[in-house]
């Protein structure tokens, strides 16, 4: 079977959404790789079949005498073949929201009859990204290459939820992506301006009073909680919970997680569920805290049972993070739940499943105890592939780890792996991004990395590779065990381990110089340096508040890109100000408690 530009794609009547849009993205892409057909040309035809067969095991392509078959279960998985057909045999490269890579070396394309791909199929089922921000207009080429990538599933906040618009929910859902509406909301199910008056009594005590609740929902790392063994508090949550799935019965999914940080309540019935001998870990930075797995779980267990009996079909989503990592004695993760473990502040330099490494053993037994308790329910991995909630792009190349790690998930039993993202540092982490979906749909490592700087690059992908092999060994050098936050990263590695990087950016850059991604790699790099050598003489000759400022000029006069999420930059840069101001050492977000474990992790994991 020969394809060109001449060649004619039809198609049967389709009346699923689904499998129409797959049908209109083949022949967008056709177009996009061969050119619109010559008029004056004999055209020849092809005709696509779609066969929905309930007991297919994952999907397939078969290209027979004038045809090509798409078979799958379900229509989101004739889609996934699509876009798979596209990138395996058309030259598409789907790495970047918003942008197709496609290689035209040839104006045709000869396939031999018979199976193309057969049966392929997820190891998670759950695959997708955690929004910490609005959707906007940005969202569409993200849901877009979302559905390219065979991710989906969104977790989002519930306040960005009901923000979001009714055509762009329709624009997921026709792509087969879960929207999760719920992130961090004991404020959203119970807020302090509507309760806090007539319920004091919702709210957390704390060292023996009662709190005023926070009603600044941007507040960063809150730690107000709420009395959660309030019975009336917890029928309130229900209520609203019901209410609220009423109100969107799209929904299928929503969370109850507690606001993020600490802050649990003291009162007498709350202390009853705290073990005064049992501290949160260490390596879940929250050994200053008493363990809160027993009284979370026992308000989720209620919570969920309750909400069961009027919304059964209903999944509630919950947290293990900080000093709730691991299940409590007896909690079984029964139907409806599903929990969402995070590695918060984990080593990067090791897979998480490794022994040897102090850090990630710990979160490896602990998702273990979470698999053990699954009585019908789901274990989803939370991950921070962009590192550990900052934004900042600092380097963390993941891409190739996740692939193991992904692998020894599947065969544990993980049902799901969700990552935080932003697009606008996508130059930093995007490749982690592409690898994790690959991996999440069993794809082969060294294939599907090959692949990538092949459609990336093109016949640079090797001096890619080697930009990418020194980015890692920088990494690396940061010690045996390294948290990804700045001070870790720049008080362990040398200033000419940034340059090379920079300067293999730069010999990239010059061999396509009109290359988008290219340029924004050299200016990432750039970045690092500066960031660097600003870092370095703070702690060698000193700096003033000028120098910083400095620096933050340059930053917000880079070109528009996908480089850096400026409000959280802005946010480190404003806390290194205030240290200079102030005579503070400065370490990260001036955050005590944070300050106080970078601190201790300068001694142990250095």
């Amino acid at each position: 079977m020969i394809l060109n530009k001449n060649v004619l794609l039809q198609s049967e009547k389709l009346n699923d959404r689904t499998l129409k849009l797959a049908f209109d993205e083949l022949k967008s892409l056709f177009i996009k790789r061969f050119g619109s057909p010559a008029s004056n040309r004999k055209r020849s035809n092809i005709a696509i079949k779609f066969e929905l067969k309930p007991s297919a095991v994952g999907f397939s392509v078969i290209a027979g005498p004038g045809n090509l078959t798409f078979r799958a279960a379900a229509a989101v998985e004739v889609l996934y073949a699509v876009y798979e057909f596209a990138e395996e045999f058309l030259g598409f490269c789907f790495f970047e929201p918003g942008v197709d890579r496609v290689d035209k070396k040839s104006a045709r394309v000869e396939l031999k009859e018979g199976t193309l791909l057969a049966n392929r199929r997820p190891l998670l089922a759950n695959r997708g990204f955690i929004q910490e921000f609005p959707f906007s207009d940005d969202s569409y080429p993200v849901g877009d290459w979302m559905a390219k990538n065979k991710l989906n599933y969104v977790m989002t906040w519930m306040k960005y939820y009901d923000e979001m618009p009714e055509a762009m929910k329709d624009f997921y859902q026709v792509r087969g992506i879960e929207i999760e509406s719920g992130h961090h909301n004991f404020n959203y199910w119970i807020p302090p301006e509507k309760y806090y008056r007539q319920h004091p009594d919702f709210f957390a005590i704390i060292n023996g009073k009662r709190i005023s609740p926070t009603t600044d929902k941007s507040a960063l790392l809150l730690s107000e909680q709420l009395c959660t063994t309030n019975p009336e508090l917890r029928a309130e949550i229900v209520k609203n919970m019901a209410s609220y799935c009423q109100k969107h019965p799209e929904i299928k999914t929503i969370s109850l997680i507690p606001n993020d940080g600490f802050g649990w309540c003291e009162c007498e019935k709350c202390s009853s569920f705290y073990d005064k001998k049992a501290m949160g870990g260490f390596y879940s930075v929250s050994e200053h805290v008493y363990k809160a797995d027993k009284i979370y779980n026992d308000m989720v267990r209620d919570v969920v049972s309750q909400l069961r009996k009027q919304l059964p079909e209903i999944n509630v989503t919950f947290c293990a993070y900080i000093n709730y990592c691991a299940p409590s004695k007896g909690f079984k993760l029964e139907k409806n739940m599903a929990v969402h473990f995070a590695p918060y502040w984990r080593c990067i330099n090791h897979q998480i499943n490794d022994k040897s490494c102090s850090t990630n053993s710990h979160y490896a037994a602990d998702l273990e105890k979470w698999l053990k308790a699954k009585a019908g329910g789901k274990v989803n991995i939370y991950e921070y592939y962009m590192g550990v909630n900052l934004y900042i792009s600092l380097p963390m190349v993941h891409h190739e780890d996740i692939f193991d790690e992904i692998v020894w998930y599947g065969e544990k039993g993980v049902d799901g792996i969700l990552t935080q993202f932003h697009l606008p540092h996508w130059t930093a982490y995007g490749l982690n991004y592409y690898m994790m979906a690959k991996a999440a749909y069993g794809a082969d490592k060294k294939h599907a990395v090959q692949s990538a700087l092949k459609g990336i690059f093109g016949e640079d992908w090797k001096l890619a590779g080697r930009f990418y092999a020194a980015m890692k060994k920088l990494v690396l050098s940061a010690g045996n065990c390294h948290i990804p936050y700045p001070y870790a990263l720049f008080s362990r590695t040398s200033v000419a381990q940034y340059r090379k990087t920079h300067a293999l950016a730069q010999e990239l850059l010059k061999l396509s110089t009109r290359d988008k991604f290219r340029k924004e790699l050299v200016l990432w790099t750039e970045y690092l340096v500066r960031f660097k050598e600003l870092f370095d003489r703070y702690h060698n000759t000193g700096i003033q508040v000028k120098d910083v400022e400095a620096f933050q000029k340059w930053l917000h006069k880079l070109p528009p890109s996908r480089i850096l999420v400026f409000s959280v930059v802005d946010m480190l840069l404003g806390a290194w100000i205030h240290c200079l101001k102030t005579g503070r050492e400065w370490l990260h977000f001036n955050i005590d408690w944070e300050d106080k474990y970078i601190k201790k992790h300068r001694e142990t994991l250095s």
